[in-house]
């Protein structure tokens, strides 16, 4: 276990006990163990420890720390650190395959939760200008069943979970795979439940201020899709749109 903390640091300072035990092939009760054995209280206050290591050793060794170490300097560095951490060669690849299921899917319906409606809606709105079906079901268990239930063969469902899953996500995804749609996933934990029903998964560290979750990285991941979207279609798409707003007069003149 101590000789996985020390090889793969990124992968420990975000992977769940039970991640950490399946890598280093031991009991997750070993975990806690040696974590109180070290002085901490469990496993959570020691991946706390490993992450402020990890965190320091990232950090660009050509710019000076910055001296203030209150929230928005905090914050700041950590959404840094979590945009790095997320452009491995798995996530970019499957970034890449995402957008292509976007592009080739008749729909494309994004479900999620809580603070999760950030990035869906980033996704959403700005792949319809793009010329893309996609629809965010982010309302009501009976609105987002009814949306998820629309589904089918050549449809996309990209589920969007971030900290703590809810029944409704995790039942939903499972409707969805059932229905024949494509399920992506992104979410904060590789062990997350929701990866039984993914056909492509993405993981981005969501390490934020004390408690409060940072939602960069997956905006981050968002936009990211968005870009391979923007092909010529896109562009041409994006153009019809703009000349509407123009033909209503929408955007103000003297601007």
């Amino acid at each position: 276990m101590l000789r996985t903390i020390a090889t793969a640091p990124q992968f420990a300072s975000y992977a769940s006990g039970r991640e950490l035990a399946e890598r280093s092939a031991v009991n997750a009760s070993t975990v806690v163990r040696t974590a109180q054995m070290l002085g901490f209280q469990g496993w959570p206050d020691f991946r706390h420890a490993i992450r402020a290591v990890y965190l320091e050793s990232t950090s660009p060794s050509d710019v000076p720390s910055p001296v203030d170490t209150d929230a928005v300097s905090t914050m700041l560095r950590l959404d840094t650190t979590n945009v790095g951490a997320l452009a491995t060669a798995a996530n970019i690849e499957t970034i890449r395959t995402v957008a292509g299921v976007i592009k080739q899917s008749r729909r494309t319906v994004i479900l999620t939760t809580g603070s999760g409606a950030g990035p869906a809606h980033v996704l959403g709105y700005l792949g319809r200008i793009l010329g893309h079906d996609i629809r965010v079901a982010d309302g009501s268990a009976t609105s987002q069943t009814v949306e998820v239930s629309a589904l089918g063969p050549g449809d996309c469902l990209v589920v969007i979970s971030v900290w703590r899953l809810t029944r409704v996500l995790r039942e939903l995804t499972r409707v969805g795979r059932q229905r024949g749609a494509s399920v992506a996933v992104l979410t904060d934990l590789h062990s997350s439940p929701l990866a039984e029903d993914a056909d492509h998964l993405i993981t981005t560290p969501i390490e934020g201020h004390g408690a409060l979750p940072s939602l960069t990285a997956m905006t981050a991941a968002a936009q990211a899709i968005l870009a391979a979207l923007f092909d010529s279609d896109g562009r041409q798409s994006a153009r019809d749109i703009e000349k509407a707003w123009d033909a209503i007069g929408l955007l103000a003149e003297d601007v």
